[in-house]
């Protein structure tokens, strides 16, 4: 859903092992997400995080909490 060249800044201070990830990554999922991520895994949360646990918190805070939204605004009608 993401361009790759939209998370070129997002993604700069990771590993070049995890930009790669990412990139590839950033196909599948919003841009709130993948910000979401990279904060979590660069450490600027506090502690830095693996890309499996980045994606999970993420999924987690953004991912699940939209389709949930979505979920419920199509049940009222």
């Amino acid at each position: 859903m993401v361009k790759v060249a939209s998370i070129k800044n997002i993604i700069k201070d990771l590993t070049p092992r995890q930009q790669k990830t990412m990139r590839s990554h950033a196909r599948h999922h919003t841009l709130k997400h993948m910000r979401s991520m990279a904060r979590l895994m660069s450490g600027a949360s506090g502690r830095k995080r693996t890309f499996a646990q980045a994606h999970t918190i993420a999924m987690r805070r953004v991912g699940k909490w939209v389709d949930l939204q979505q979920q419920l605004h199509w049940l009222k009608w």
